[in-house]
């Protein structure tokens, strides 16, 4: 190679470089572990600014509107970024952001994302790929992370049409042969996995068609096209739906073409059933810490003892439950605030899902103390954000913010540490992460006055300080005995070495 060739070769590189898409790395399992999710439905998160439509559907009571389309886009996302930022949250996960069937059903239509047409097309109701693309670089400019939800196991429904037939499936891109679904049969069983896995979600007259996933030419369609959509939009993650749905041994190959994290949705309580699936795909959400947690703190006489049982029971089963999801609420569950409306139990929770192990997930409206009345469930929990005017300075989102910041300077042994069991009775459950002490309780805006001594086994030294990073005027000294003597009031605790704090400006420090 000559000079000039050379020189030639060296700037064409160069430009290559400079022009070239900007790339995120491949986030770890081991990366995810510090990161706080927050959850949005991209329909009603933000529209598009300068092209809003405030009214639609701002009242939640109206059932038909809920159910369609209500204006929701990602330059709409890419606008509100900051709300997200301040709020502490440093990854988001993102409804699905394929083309939908765009059929009329009793549900409504599949403004929600998981019912599919074509898997390789954007949905045009939020906007164009170039709008997606935009809003992940906008993202990952601020540091925030992208999971985007998919779906493998099925596609949209036509309640209008027989399924599995020629004149059906025609619809659907890339599958549209009969070979591609299974033959046609209602879930009629889910204690039969055999009958979950082969047949169809959906209600007799909506069926979704259910992929044939045992099919060589259908598995190696899916493994290219989540390939291909991570890269395309730079993903950071996948968030997979209905995991239970198909074969465990599916998801190998899945999770490992999507080439990022991949976390899954079993919706079960059997600690057992849903860490099988972790073998398969790195983690999943936390649905049996979920279904206790959501119980115990909104019911003051449910017993704590109970989270001592989920939490050794999850430990036995799951390989890691430090990359678990947890959550207190979702779009598929009952909203918290619709169980009890005492905000001293949700900070309770709120505290525990933040702290506890695993990846802490806030669902849209929690900050805003929705409640997604009139049943808090599906549709009404689905609510759009922007009667709330996007406030930042609720008690709850600053509650949230407030531990996220506090997230943020913690060493590393955190996140890597399993939490320590400090303290447990019927009404409260105290655990230690490396020097951090949570303590949590059931007994919402009833003010128990007691006084506790929780052995500190050496981990602080006598005389040290810790301060309450929820209430920073409240500081303990460590006593003679290396114990934490506290006064249990009601609201949560977060209790850390104020030195290890300085320059951190947390509480002022």
């Amino acid at each position: 190679m000559n000079f000039l060739t050379q020189k030639f070769f060296i700037l064409a590189t160069l430009l290559l470089l400079l022009t070239a898409p900007k790339l995120s790395l491949t986030r770890t399992a081991d990366e995810w572990r510090t990161r706080t999710i927050f959850q949005l439905l991209t329909d009603r998160f933000a529209q598009t600014p300068g092209q809003e439509n405030p009214q639609l559907c701002s009242d939640n009571t109206n059932e038909k509107e809920l159910r369609h389309y209500c204006g929701g886009t990602f330059s709409g996302i890419s606008s509100k970024l900051d709300y997200i930022k301040n709020l502490g949250c440093d990854a988001i996960w993102i409804s699905p952001v394929v083309k939908q069937i765009e059929n009329e059903t009793i549900f409504g239509v599949g403004w929600h994302g998981y019912w599919a047409q074509d898997i390789y097309q954007v949905n045009p109701h939020f906007g164009t790929a170039d709008d997606l693309k935009n809003f992940v670089t906008a993202a990952h400019n601020k540091d925030i992370w992208v999971m985007v939800d998919v779906v493998a196991n099925h596609m949209g429904p036509q309640p209008n049409l027989t399924p599995r037939t020629d004149e059906y499936v025609k619809a659907y891109n890339p599958f549209n042969t009969i070979d591609d679904y299974h033959f046609y049969c209602p879930i009629t069983n889910y204690n039969d996995q055999g009958n979950v896995e082969y047949c169809s979600l959906g209600a007799p007259d909506v069926p979704l068609p259910d992929l044939d996933t045992e099919h060589p030419a259908v598995v190696t369609e899916l493994n290219k096209w989540i390939n291909w959509l991570v890269k395309e939009f730079n993903f950071d993650a996948i968030r997979i739906d209905t995991v239970r749905h198909v074969r465990h041994d599916f998801w190998d190959a899945f999770a490992k073409s999507s080439g990022v994290f991949s976390i899954g949705e079993i919706p079960s309580g059997d600690s057992g059933f849903v860490a099988s699936y972790q073998g398969h795909i790195d983690s999943t959400l936390g649905y049996p810490l979920y279904f206790s947690l959501v119980n115990l703190y909104s019911n003051s006489g449910a017993n704590m003892y109970g989270m001592r049982d989920i939490i050794n029971n999850n430990r036995k089963f799951y390989n890691d439950t430090r990359i678990l999801g947890n959550f207190i609420d979702s779009h598929d569950q009952e909203r918290f605030n619709h169980r009890t409306q005492d905000k001293v139990l949700t900070r309770n929770a709120l505290a525990f899902v933040l702290l506890m192990d695993g990846i802490p997930i806030i669902y849209q409206g929690v900050e805003q103390d929705f409640g997604g009345n009139p049943t808090g469930r599906d549709p009404f929990n689905r609510e759009a954000l922007w009667p709330s005017s996007y406030s930042q300075s609720t008690p709850t989102y600053q509650f949230i913010a407030n531990i996220n910041a506090f997230r943020k300077v913690l060493p590393t042994s955190f996140y890597t540490s399993l939490s320590i069991e400090a303290w447990i009775d019927e009404h409260i459950y105290a655990f230690r992460k490396d020097k951090a002490l949570i303590i949590t309780s059931n007994y919402g805006g009833n003010n128990p006055n007691r006084d506790l001594v929780i052995q500190g086994n050496g981990i602080w030294p006598v005389g040290d300080v810790l301060v309450n990073i929820v209430k920073c005027e409240e500081k303990i000294t460590i006593d003679g005995y290396s114990n934490v003597p506290v006064k249990i009031d009601g609201e949560p605790k977060v209790l850390y070495p104020a030195n290890s704090l300085k320059g951190s400006r947390i509480c002022g420090l």
